[in-house]
């Protein structure tokens, strides 16, 4: 089978870029894939398999909007070109130009989404995109059985919808190091994190001798960058660093990862911690948490806006090496719903290869 994967650009770092290029280097061996961004901005952030082919709709910035009209007959005359037989849309907003051409050629056409049903940032062309997925694409890809659920209530699809969960990295092989002493909160430095959130949290755990030798490290970059910074500067033991490459090297030192969202898709930081062996504190923010984590099984989950609840589940684990322990062993057991080959396997069963 030929598979298109249209995307805006994949030449960023984020968690919808690297997802993208994992699933599209795992399908490579079952099919012939091409990538197709809209504007090319670089090479790839990620690796990408030398087997999958690449073209660029645009040689400059355009409107998915206003320039709908050409785009649509870029893509028609490229799956044709391509004899592509499915196309991927990877994100809602795309679904307003290549559904249609995804349909004036003849092919399937299966929208990606990565955020979650309720959130939309503000954009409206986010809902028309979703509004055009539900009514005229074949498929619809959510990352969660909650989103999956939201999308059947709110938009009555036509399309069908499957939960296809983001990708975790290999479960490392490394024990967890009991005498960690690093909370750890990682990602994109902006309102949806709840940096700030995580903060006021910490300067209750700092009140309590349960946190005795315990530190904060925000790792990231973003539009709050110099707020957090100044928040962090009040307290005794948090600090904001720089966005790392080697992620690696974050967990191996960290005792608790923390996630203190308002919104999610389904965060990879919390996969990456787990499957780093990382026990997990969270926020049951919608979407995400909820499907990664067994509560007091395999980390612990707080309800959304209780600050002094994510403080005292922090503290608890500071206090209890045992629990600890135990989470990271039951965390690594499981990532085999999230890994690789169980999720190229229902990408598989989804496009019939």
């Amino acid at each position: 089978m030929r598979v298109g994967f249209v995307i805006h650009t994949i030449g960023l770092m984020g968690g919808t870029e690297r997802t993208c290029c994992a699933v599209m280097n795992g399908l490579a061996d079952y099919a012939d894939i091409t990538l197709i961004e809209v504007l090319s901005e670089g090479p790839p952030a990620y690796p990408v398999d030398e087997r999958i082919k690449r073209a660029v709709l645009s040689a400059q910035h355009v409107s998915l909007l206003w320039s709908a009209p050409k785009l649509i007959m870029r893509l028609y005359h490229l799956i044709k070109r391509k004899k592509l037989e499915a196309l991927v849309v990877v994100e809602a907003t795309h679904a307003l130009y290549a559904v249609a051409a995804a349909r004036l050629a003849g092919v399937r056409c299966i929208v990606w989404e990565h955020f979650n049903y309720n959130v939309d940032l503000g954009k409206k062309k986010r809902r028309w995109g979703r509004l055009i997925a539900a009514k005229w694409a074949n498929d619809i890809v959510t990352l969660t059985h909650r989103d999956q659920s939201i999308w059947q209530q709110k938009a009555r699809p036509k399309a069908q919808v499957h939960c296809i969960p983001n990708m975790a990295p290999p479960v490392s092989e490394k024990p967890y190091d009991i005498a960690a002493r690093t909370v750890l909160a990682l990602g994109r430095l902006s309102p949806q994190k709840g940096l700030d959130r995580l903060l006021l949290a910490w300067k209750l755990v700092e009140e309590d001798p349960r946190s005795a030798g315990w530190k904060l490290t925000i790792v990231g970059e973003g539009p709050q960058k110099t707020r957090l910074t100044e928040q962090a500067a009040t307290l005794e033991r948090a600090s904001v660093g720089p966005a790392q490459k080697d992620v690696a090297a974050l967990f191996a030192q960290a005792g608790i990862m923390a996630s203190s969202s308002r919104f999610e898709g389904l965060p990879m930081v919390l996969l990456e911690a787990a499957a780093f062996g990382v026990p997990i504190v969270a926020f049951d923010c919608e979407t995400g948490p909820a499907e990664i984590i067994i509560p007091d099984q395999t980390g612990i989950l707080v309800p959304q806006n209780e600050v002094a609840g994510l403080a005292e589940g922090l503290l608890n684990l500071m206090a209890n090496p045992e629990k600890r322990l135990a989470f990271s062993r039951e965390g690594k057991d499981r990532m085999a719903l999230f890994s690789r080959d169980h999720v190229i396997s229902l990408w598989c069963r989804m496009l019939g290869l």
